[in-house]
């Protein structure tokens, strides 16, 4: 039978200990909400400093494990179901694309539900640029009363189910002079 030297394990513990490191992160803040009480994480990337992107977020619905998160980034609504469950505590959204070198060009963001108490949700995010290429600016409800909702994350239009959403392909003029 192959034995194996303790020597060798502890070295292996050694390396594995000194490869693996905790992710930094640049910017990190906790959100602590109420029922559809939105936040918003401001986004510029340098360079690019006139077109301000925004990350907004709220919750509406919790159970004792599960919570519904809606978002929107760059006029694109998403819906998560969140849980204090081991692994499901957490969405990511992208910044900034990914392009050349994915896991170094990448700006990220990460959304993790830390927590409830008493109708208070705690969110925490943390966005990963290793990079340097944007300024971040949390909007917190609870210090600033956020007052109008950014321009560039537009209302999706409701449809009006009263009225024919597509014209008919023949008219009843042409059915009847046949």
């Amino acid at each position: 039978m192959f034995k194996i030297s303790p020597c060798l394990i502890c070295i292996f513990f050694i390396f594995s200990n000194v490869l693996a490191s905790e992710p930094t992160f640049d910017y990190t803040y906790k959100f602590i909400l109420k029922k559809d009480e939105r936040a918003s994480v401001q986004i510029k990337e340098i360079g690019y400093e006139d077109k301000v992107q925004n990350f907004d977020f709220y919750w509406t619905l919790f159970d004792n494990t599960n919570i519904i998160v809606h978002s929107k980034f760059r006029k694109y609504p998403r819906q998560f179901v969140m849980s204090l469950r081991r692994n499901l505590d957490w969405v990511t959204q992208t910044l900034i694309p990914d392009y050349t070198n994915p896991h170094i060009d990448r700006a990220r963001l990460i959304l993790e539900f830390s927590g409830y108490n008493k109708g208070l949700a705690t969110f925490t995010v943390y966005i990963e640029d290793k990079e340097s290429r944007l300024m971040v600016e949390f909007l917190d409800p609870r210090k600033k009363a956020l007052q109008n909702p950014p321009q560039n994350n537009q209302v999706v239009p409701m449809i009006n189910f009263n009225e024919p959403q597509v014209k008919p392909l023949t008219n009843k003029e042409n059915n009847n002079s046949n």
